[in-house]
Formats: C-alpha cells, structure tokens, sequence
C-alpha cells in the first residue's frame, strides 16, 4: 500500500476532529506533540473490488477527484472475497497501530506505514473494528444521522456510539418467475410454508428446480440459516450483543433448510452457491425462486438476461438479514477534514440516487424513497423499504466473525448429512460462547 506522500502513521496515533469526531480520547491516544489531526489533503480509501454496473463507486471518486483536484482521493480496491477484504483491513490497521506504538517502518521487512483514511467496511464489522479502535467515533448530528433509514444507521453503531455512515444497503429478496405464478393464478409466497408447497407443487410441472440460495460455506450459509431461525421466533446474537446460542432454537429454524435439501426442493448444487452461482442457475432459468441480494434485480431484467420480463421480486418469506457496508473513518487518518467530506459526500443523496438507480444497492437515505422519479422508475421501490424497515442486523458482536465460522464449520456438512443434524447441535453452543468470549 502505498502512503501517497503521507506522514507516516507513526505520528498519527490519537487527536480529535473538533467538529465531526465524538470528544473522547482513543485508546492509542498518547497526548500532546502530535500532528494536526484535523488536516486536508490526499487521502486513501479503501473499498473491495467494484463490481457495480459501470463501476459506479470508483466513478463517485472520480467525481469527487475532479472537484477536489488539492484533496484527491486514491481508491485501493482489495479483495472481491468478504473474509480476504476483512483480512486485509485489520492488517493494515495492525501494521498503523504497531507503527504508532513505535515499531516503525523497519519493524520488519517490507513493512509499508501507509494509511487507509476511509474504509469501506461490511455492516458485520462495525462491531469488530470500534472495539478495536480501528476506526475512530463520529458525531451524529455533523453527519446528518436522522436521514438514514433505521437499519442501516443502526448498523454502525456499537455500544451507542456511531462509528460510521452508511455508504450502499442490502436486504435479502425472494425473486420468483412471473410469468410461471401468473400462469398458475399464484401470488408470490409469504410464508415458509407456502414457500416449500409452491417449489415442490409448482416447479415440477414447469421442469423448474424449486429454491436456489447460498448455502456454500462461508457467510451466505449463516445468513440463510440466521433468517430461518429468525423466523422460527429463535435468535443468536441480540441487539445489545448478547449471544443466546440454544441448540434447541437453532435446530428448529435450520431443520428447515435440512428438510428442503432432502425434500429436493433445494437443489443440492446449492450446497455450493453463492450469490454469483445462485443468481446464474435462476438466470439460466432453472429455478422458480430465489433468494438473493438487491443487485441481482438490475442484472435478471438486463436487456441481455434470458429471464427478462419474467421476474418478479417480493419480501422474503422469513425476516431479511440487513446486509451493505459503511463508510468509516481509520483511527490513523491525519487528513481527517478532507476524509470526512468525502464520507459525507460518498453518503450523500445524491451519491445514494446514482448508487442505487444504477447499480441497483438500496437506498439508506428515508428521501429516496418517497422520490417520484425513483418511484416511478423503479417500481419495486415499495418492497425495498418494507424489507429495510424489517430487516435484522446480524452482527452487533465483535467476535461476529468468529460466531460465523462456528456455524459454518459445525452445520454446513449436515445439509447433505442429516443424520449428523445432532453431533453438529452438540457442542455448537459452546463453540459460538467461546467465539463471543474472542477464544
């Protein structure tokens, strides 16, 4: 990474923005000397791979760049991968914290004392990197928090602070073929019941695979089954980060997808999807439904898709699990003026419209969706708020991504193992309390 003719984040341990920072001291912080925390100039922001139609978040920056030719902005694209994006993220951050203890550039070989002034940060992490100190508080009021929906302001909370905005929300859809449930004079499913009785009634007589989801192992696997334990009255981790991990409500809301693989009605290719491979089997036009993420609504009514003019989009039958990222702002910045207009202006509505109209990211800002223009042009506008409304933050504990794997590592081979359904229950409570005790 490189430091764009930075001062080294060795001196870049501690300081508040007066205007825009929360007034408490970092953990780092060490106290007079330092450098003005509160400068202008480049600044680095890190975001994962852009893979919105026309790259429209490297187009913002590019955006940004052209009006703010003494305040550039450099965007480092890291991994496409969650798990290597988060990887990559922490070691940066490690490497500024070590630099600033006074480790230094020649800590070690190869060691690059750069900072990433704003990172892009999955709405799982917030919890992981405030309690870190990886990223520094904001004030609400100078970042506008009552413009954003609940949810996704929510989202970057931890332990009632706010530590980031958001910059792209995303909820979970059911998306359904159209014009098979019009034929069959059916409404879209509301329930899970309906769900299982529609993909094993209806898709067979239309040579149609019932529910494809992403039940590879990795984070859609936990996602699908935290939605059915949601839906069976069960949860895993609360809103104020409590971890109430009973084997007897997990089992009731997975049992659900175990019986919908051996049913057939979830195709066992899905064992290995993710929301690429799901989106591509729907496309293709094998499956009646599916779940997946706002993005894929653009991309299955393209002009070039063999589903278009098919498909319909409707709320989960099951609560939505929130999904997106927010923009934060590294405990390392020393350019903390300039990094935080370019959050304000990545979140603003404007960024919002051209984020969501093209690429198809829901909106976290409430204006949007009472716009008439939006409105008009997306029609399923409406289904987009009442899922934000509804959908449910998944990670308010810094050890989410421990609690993740635990799930992944002790259920994902019971799909295709049933009778291993109560070895995997065994001991899974104890497991996601040590992740949430970080051992």
């Amino acid at each position: 990474m490189r430091s764009v003719g930075r001062a080294p984040a060795s001196r870049a341990a501690c300081g508040v923005l007066a205007v825009a920072l929360a007034a408490a001291p970092l953990a780092a912080c060490t106290g007079g000397g330092g450098p003005d925390m509160n400068g202008t100039g480049p600044i680095v922001f890190a975001d994962g791979h852009d893979t919105s139609r026309g790259a429209q978040i490297r187009g913002l920056v590019n955006r940004w760049n052209a009006s703010n030719p003494d305040e550039r902005v450099e965007m480092v694209e890291l991994s496409e991968y969650n798990g290597d994006h988060r990887a990559q993220l922490v070691t940066s951050a490690q490497d500024a914290a070590t630099a600033a203890r006074g480790g230094g550039a020649g800590s070690r070989p190869g060691f690059d004392p750069g900072c990433y002034d704003v990172v892009a940060l999955d709405v799982i992490w917030t919890a992981e990197f405030a309690r870190w100190n990886y990223i520094v508080p904001l004030d609400e009021k100078a970042v506008g928090h009552r413009a954003f929906m609940r949810g996704p302001i929510e989202s970057a909370r931890y332990r009632g602070r706010l530590w980031g905005v958001p910059l792209r929300t995303d909820v979970g859809l059911l998306y359904y073929r159209k014009d098979v449930l019009d034929a069959e004079g059916l409404a879209p499913p509301r329930t899970w019941a309906e769900l299982r009785h529609q993909a094993r009634t209806v898709a067979p007589r239309h040579n149609l695979q019932g529910f494809v989801t992403q039940l590879g192992r990795y984070e859609g696997f936990t996602v699908n089954t935290l939605e059915s334990i949601w839906d069976t009255g069960g949860t895993v981790v609360t809103s104020g980060g409590e971890i109430q991990a009973r084997p007897q409500v997990i089992e009731k809301g997975f049992a659900r997808l175990v019986q919908g693989v051996q049913e057939g009605w979830i195709p066992r290719d899905a064992l290995g999807f993710n929301e690429e491979g799901a989106r591509s089997a729907f496309e293709d036009g094998r499956a009646l439904f599916m779940r997946n993420w706002t993005y894929a609504h653009g991309l299955l009514n393209a002009g070039d898709s063999p589903v278009a003019g098919k498909v319909g989009v409707a709320r989960l039958p099951t609560p939505s699990a929130l999904g997106g990222w927010n923009l934060a702002l590294s405990t390392c910045s020393e350019r903390r003026r300039t990094a935080l207009r370019f959050m304000r202006f990545m979140s603003s509505e404007a960024s919002e419209r051209v984020i969501f109209d093209a690429a198809g990211f829901a909106p976290a800002r409430k204006a949007l969706y009472d716009d008439p223009a939006l409105r008009h042009s997306q029609p399923h506008l409406r289904i987009l708020r009442e899922t934000v409304e509804g959908a449910r933050n998944r990670g308010p504990s810094p050890y989410y991504d421990q609690i993740s794997g635990t799930f992944q590592a002790r259920l994902h081979d019971v799909l295709s193992r049933p009778d291993g359904l109560r070895d995997g229950l065994d001991g899974l409570a104890a497991d996601v309390y040590r992740a949430a005790d970080g051992r």
